[in-house]
């Protein structure tokens, strides 16, 4: 599990020294999105998730996939 430093900040380095695999909390800290955001996510099927337990984890690649989209979507929006 991932320490949480008090201040966020999400460079490549740590999405790379990130896990294969995030609970909910990790992946919102990542990310930026909120915790019902990342929640929304995995109940629409947007992200990769596998269930441990009662905890949904999301694959970090599909998560950072998705903000890619996301980004590029928003890009070309705005022309």
């Amino acid at each position: 599990m991932m320490v949480f430093p008090s201040v966020r900040i999400t460079t490549p380095v740590v999405w790379l020294e990130a896990p294969e695999w995030l609970t909910p909390e990790e992946a919102s800290y990542l990310s930026g999105y909120d915790l019902d955001t990342i929640h929304w996510l995995i109940q629409d099927g947007a992200v990769d998730t596998k269930q441990d337990g009662d905890t949904w984890l999301i694959e970090k690649e599909s998560l950072l996939e998705f903000r890619e989209a996301l980004l590029d979507v928003l890009r070309w929006s705005r022309g």
